[in-house]
């Protein structure tokens, strides 16, 4: 039975690493990007072999040099960066080029962008705006944005998440967008801009996360389905209904500000990214979740953090110039899984 391996650290880049993702349709596949312009795709490998495929160059002299945010396209066949230079590119995974790109559509900000694919719609993606308080849609499909949602927030959003139906105020809609700005409001729209929930943590806040199965469906578990806010600290808000709506911080002092939240695909375990470079991982518990302890240590903050299709692998973006990359264990399903026969 395989067990967890030791980081490793690829040093593919020349200046700080803002973001890093896996494909959703390749568990091996996953790419990063940076403030020297690159985008390195890899892939990697359970003993350790890990290897750099291609590079994407998006800087020019007229353009600005970092690279601000990274996703898939739910369907694996495209990259979106977003940078310093306000711009969106939409690259080609197979063929190594860019393919499309939107001008003055996303904010500047501190450390990660904001940025979101839809899961039901490959072609659907949703950004922080120019002014970095507005959500920007874009159809990949055509040439320009298809929808501005003004000024949302009134400090700079600093994450975007989906909430499928099956949560309380999304029932009535096809999905639901989370936007979390920096002072810790949370505000749930539809894709047209209709308010339908909104609640605040009060600290200052950079990454939200949702527990990954449908709302309720864990509850034979002894499980309640929420939404995590990072920050200062971290906290989780249980909707259960509208007399009773709970936001409870994890009972855990944190002396490192969060960057980043990740469940596993199971939501068994939540990983934190936090500035100092530490990895931390907690547990998932009834009402509350153990830490359990520091599974990465980079030698400065950490930005950003994925975790593969099927647990396999965990890989962080850094400000320390490198790409971590650690192996969790086995996949938790598919056609090369381990079992243990008694």
């Amino acid at each position: 039975m395989q067990g967890e391996g030791k980081p490793m650290f690829l040093r593919h880049h020349s200046k700080e690493v803002k973001g890093v993702v896996f494909s959703p349709t390749d568990r091996y596949l996953f790419t990063s990007g940076g403030n020297d312009g690159k985008i390195n795709i890899y892939r990697a490998h359970n003993r350790g072999f890990h290897k750099h495929e291609m590079s994407f160059k998006l800087a020019s002299p007229t353009t600005g040099r970092t690279i601000t945010g990274l996703k898939f396209t739910p369907d694996g066949t495209k990259i979106l960066a977003s940078s310093t230079s306000h711009r969106l590119a939409v690259l080609d995974v197979h063929r190594g080029h860019q393919i499309q790109s939107y001008e003055n559509c996303v904010g500047h900000c501190r450390g990660r962008a904001a940025l979101a694919t839809d899961p039901n719609n490959p072609n659907m993606v949703v950004c922080c705006g120019p002014n970095g308080k507005s959500l920007n849609l874009l159809d990949i499909r055509m040439p320009l944005p298809c929808e501005f949602l003004f000024d949302l927030h009134t400090s700079v959003i600093r994450d975007i998440c989906f909430l499928n139906r099956s949560w309380p105020f999304v029932k009535s809609h096809q999905s639901g967008l989370v936007s979390l700005s920096g002072d810790g409001v949370c505000k749930t729209t539809t894709l047209e801009g209709l308010s339908l929930h909104t609640f605040s943590v009060g600290y200052e806040s950079n990454s939200i996360a949702t527990t990954p199965e449908d709302y309720g469906s864990s509850r034979s578990n002894g499980l309640k389905s929420h939404i995590v806010i990072g920050g200062d600290t971290i906290s989780s808000y249980t909707p259960e209904n509208a007399a009773n709506e709970k936001h409870k911080k994890f009972n855990y002092i944190n002396h490192y500000l969060i960057w980043k939240l990740k469940y596993t695909s199971n939501g068994s375990l939540l990983y934190s990214a936090c500035a100092g470079g530490k990895v931390k991982r907690f547990r998932r518990m009834q009402n509350d979740h153990e830490y359990l302890g520091d599974v990465m240590v980079h030698k400065a903050d950490v930005y950003d953090m994925d975790i593969s299709p099927y647990n396999e692998f965990l890989v962080t973006a850094s400000k320390d110039h490198t790409v971590g990359i650690l192996h969790l264990g086995p996949p938790n399903h598919g056609d090369s899984s381990y079992y243990e026969l008694t």
